[in-house]
């Protein structure tokens, strides 16, 4: 899996900030690989209640290393076209739609991303 795009969800950022997995295990060499995520991603992480300023040092420092994806008029209508035929909630109608229109493995362990079946959508379990 060297030299692919990868998105990031939340949770995949929390853990490997966690170090509760790690890419190497996945088949990814991070020298390698381009790293993405989308805003309403570094919107989540920086959001949480209660933050504490190390978190949020931690969380700020990692996406520096990332590309982040702003919603662009591809992403939104793929994240709408998303959202009208599933369950899915808003904000990962829009991470599937980043990783679908960057072409890239999304990592995530979030069961409802796991299972969406979409043309263009590689998923990839964390843990």
């Amino acid at each position: 899996m060297n030299g692919i795009k990868v998105v990031f969800d939340s949770s995949a950022i929390i853990k490997l900030i966690d170090r509760q997995y790690d890419l190497l295990s996945l088949g990814i060499n991070i020298d390698e690989a381009q790293l993405f995520s989308s805003v309403i991603v570094r919107m989540e992480l920086l959001s949480k209640r209660a933050i504490t300023v190390n978190e949020e040092r931690v969380i700020q420092e990692f996406l520096e290393d990332l590309t982040i994806v702003h919603l662009d008029r591809a992403i939104e209508l793929k994240a709408i076209e998303i959202r009208r035929v599933t369950a899915l909630k808003l904000p990962d109608c829009i991470i599937a739609a980043t990783s679908i229109a960057l072409d890239a493995l999304l990592l995530t362990d979030d069961n409802h991303l796991l299972n969406l079946s979409w043309p263009g959508l590689r998923v990839q379990k964390i843990c």
